[in-house]
């Protein structure tokens, strides 16, 4: 218990720019934020991923605590590729095989691991699935388990109960411990409301803030925090 409580308290200091220094020559967020905007905005254009409709300007009471001068909040869906999965009929044996791993919640386990070989789809089941590029954020997103996250290392599809972001121009690893720090659990439950199965849907989870660091300090963070948070197993 002690252990995961210094765990949440580090993270959490890690997204307020606690555990960083901040430098002149990292540059600003706004400048990466802008190279992300330019870079969805030719994907749009070679059809690549569709145009998504305009997300609403941050207001100044869903801030949720300060971050440097030089970083700044971004909705989720400002900074990737958002996907939720797809389930091929269950009643086509035919759509499941050893073509691609296909994962559900409960294959994202408590220690940030996925199971890859518990289910698949095949050739076929992939015409009716959803593929989630290697190096993507995956989160469930109902239930008890709501918040459980994991990085994929390979190609894989996955269920409706799981949402995913693909990062632009950002590190995978810097989100993924963003959306796994006390702040981003807490307010993602908040949002999938308080009935008996707990949900968030993609539009919400869209909608969800994270601090946004230069690209510079975010590799920073990471080293950091890949240096502590196994201490804190110790």
């Amino acid at each position: 218990m002690l252990a995961e409580q210094l765990k949440k308290s580090i993270l959490q200091a890690a997204i307020q720019g606690k555990l960083t220094d901040q430098r002149k020559e990292d540059g600003n967020a706004q400048d990466l934020y802008n190279q992300i905007q330019e870079e969805k905005q030719k994907l749009i254009k070679e059809k690549k991923i569709k145009k998504e409709k305009p997300l609403p300007e941050i207001a100044a009471d869903e801030i949720p605590f300060e971050i440097p001068e030089n970083w700044m909040w971004v909705r989720l869906e400002d900074v990737g590729l958002l996907q939720t999965g797809i389930t091929p009929s269950k009643a086509h044996s035919e759509f499941y095989g050893n073509e691609i791993p296909f994962v559900g919640p409960g294959d994202i386990f408590e220690n940030y691991r996925l199971n890859y070989h518990k289910n698949g789809l095949s050739s076929e089941g992939l015409k009716h699935a959803r593929v989630i590029a290697e190096n993507s954020v995956m989160q469930v997103c109902i239930g008890g388990s709501i918040g459980k996250a994991v990085i994929n290392d390979r190609e894989v599809t996955c269920n409706q109960q799981i949402n995913t972001i693909t990062p632009y121009f950002i590190e995978t690893k810097y989100i993924f411990y963003c959306m796994i720090s006390r702040y981003f659990v807490s307010s993602l439950r908040m949002k999938a409301g308080g009935s008996a199965t707990p949900i968030i849907n993609k539009t919400k989870w869209a909608m969800m803030l994270v601090p946004l660091p230069p690209l510079a300090e975010q590799k920073r963070i990471v080293e950091n925090l890949n240096k502590l948070l196994p201490l804190c197993e110790a």
